[in-house]
């Protein structure tokens, strides 16, 4: 049984406008942990990464008719669930036998609907690798399905809905991700990225998880509290940062857990073993102020920490609040003047405007807050329901945003191209706004907070020593949107 996992093609240019120039390229680690696992267990599975190798709608649809396979996954994203719509939508009618399972949270937050508009046959919810193989077992055996509790299907001409998502408590018995399936050529990080890491042109930035799952429960986040943190063995990690740097040549790691410091006696044990293995890595990953000790960020910058970037969101206190941000504006500046005092670690803050509650003066205050921090870098993104959030479902429920289901049951999915945190670059509307602000204002000032914040002179100066000329036009791009 031939079995082909997608990770679709995505219209980033339309989706963010030259904002896409900050998004970095990197693997589907998701679709290639699935891959992992399927291929230990004794199958025939291909990865194709038609995001990564800019390969159209009508690319993939070829690349199908060619291989035939009997199962196609793909991996699902907001922003490019107008896609795998399409996509599995023509599969289905052009070959019916063939089964199409949908992942991520977009798919499962739109089960239903996908189901009801025949874009494929199971809708995976939660954490993909034990039930996908489940499901091939299934498939493979052409029996019937008789139902997994962290999967929706139809029946009978109903849907059955998942009862809970999926969660691997041990992820430790998961293979490595399998990235020898996907060409390493069209990964890297470029210096255009959010990430104060500026890749030279002979360097290569990978990123790894550590973890899954979140112990803080902000309410624009999709990261669910209630899956619980749970951590890959330190052998595990240690393993595949050997694997990125011996294998892959990497030398810059990204740790893409939620909060990677938020363990901290786990961080202090890892930072240790990166020593006495001298992996000679640089590295950087999320942390949360409220975690940060002088301890801690010694120890992190001695085993090669490079940046932190901190979830800070808002310079007012009200608006944390409302978000469930469980943290305060003195311990945000506390934490980020620490590591700025006792390392030469980068600081990124990463802030969002629009929050529920929020007006143009309180915008302006975030602002003012960004540029008074120590501040390395900053990302100043529109406040996005994702789907999943807790801010999505209530919003929902008001009727406040449009999340693209109409009446009848069909889906407008043209609508989630306004699920953009950065709209100032783009024609859309954002998707929401506060009511104390309209969506002209939201965008103007979000230009605003990127003109002020990069536009000072030791910014300018930091900026032109990470950039390479090859960026020149690029760059010259992204500042006419923002003037």
């Amino acid at each position: 049984m031939k079995i082909l996992l997608i990770n679709p093609p995505d219209n980033l240019k339309s989706f963010l406008g030259q904002g896409k120039q900050f998004v970095p390229v990197l693997e589907p680690l998701g679709l290639l942990s699935i891959a992992a696992v399927v291929r230990r267990a004794g199958y025939d599975v291909e990865v194709v990464d038609a995001f990564a190798q800019g390969l159209s709608c009508e690319n993939v649809k070829a690349l199908i008719l060619e291989k035939q396979p009997q199962v196609i996954g793909f991996s699902s994203f907001t922003s490019n669930g107008s896609i795998i719509y399409e996509l599995g939508r023509w599969i289905k009618a052009t070959l019916p036998d063939t089964c199409v399972v949908f992942g991520n949270t977009h798919a499962a937050v739109y089960a239903e609907a996908y189901l009801n508009n025949y874009c494929c046959d199971y809708v995976v919810h939660g954490e993909g690798e034990d039930v996908f193989l489940r499901i091939l077992d299934a498939a493979s055996r052409k029996r019937e399905f008789n139902g997994i509790d962290s999967v929706s299907y139809r029946e009978n001409g109903h849907c059955v809905l998942a009862k809970e998502p999926a969660v691997i408590e041990d992820l430790s018995s998961l293979p490595l991700p399998a990235r020898d399936m996907v060409d390493r050529k069209f990964y890297n990080f470029s210096s255009m990225t959010n990430s104060p890491y500026g890749a030279k042109r002979k360097s290569v930035a990978k990123h790894m998880f550590t973890s899954r799952g979140c112990p803080f429960s902000c309410s624009f986040c999709a990261v669910h509290k209630k899956k619980g943190r749970r951590c890959y063995s330190l052998e595990q990690t240690l393993e595949e940062m050997k694997e990125l740097k011996v294998r892959y040549g990497a030398n810059y790691i990204f740790f893409s857990d939620p909060i990677f410091v938020s363990d901290r006696k786990r961080v202090l044990d890892l930072c240790r073993i990166m020593k006495e293995n001298r992996l000679d890595l640089q590295w950087g990953c999320e942390g949360h102020v409220n975690c940060m000790d002088e301890e801690l960020v010694r120890v992190m910058a001695a085993a090669g920490c490079h940046d932190i970037a901190f979830g800070i969101e808002s310079g007012v206190q009200r608006l944390l609040d409302g978000v469930n941000k469980k943290t305060n504006l003195e311990n945000i500046e506390k934490s980020v003047r620490l590591v700025k005092k006792n390392t030469k670690i980068k600081v990124s803050g990463l802030f969002i405007l629009g929050l529920p509650g929020e007006t143009y003066e309180d915008s302006l205050q975030t602002i003012r807050f960004a540029k008074k921090l120590p501040l390395d870098m900053a990302q100043f993104s529109t406040l996005v329901p994702y789907p999943g959030s807790a801010i999505y479902y209530e919003l929902a429920e008001k009727g406040l945003i449009d999340t693209g289901i109409r009446e009848d049951g069909t889906l407008d999915t043209a609508v989630w191209q306004r699920y953009s945190a950065y709209s100032c670059f783009t024609d859309h509307q954002p998707i929401w706004t506060p009511s104390g602000l309209s969506a002209r204002e939201l965008k103007a000032l979000q230009k605003k907070a990127f003109r002020e914040f990069y536009f000072r002179p030791h910014q300018i100066f930091f900026q032109m020593k990470r950039m390479r000329l090859s960026d020149l036009k690029n760059i010259f791009s992204a500042l006419k949107d923002v003037l």
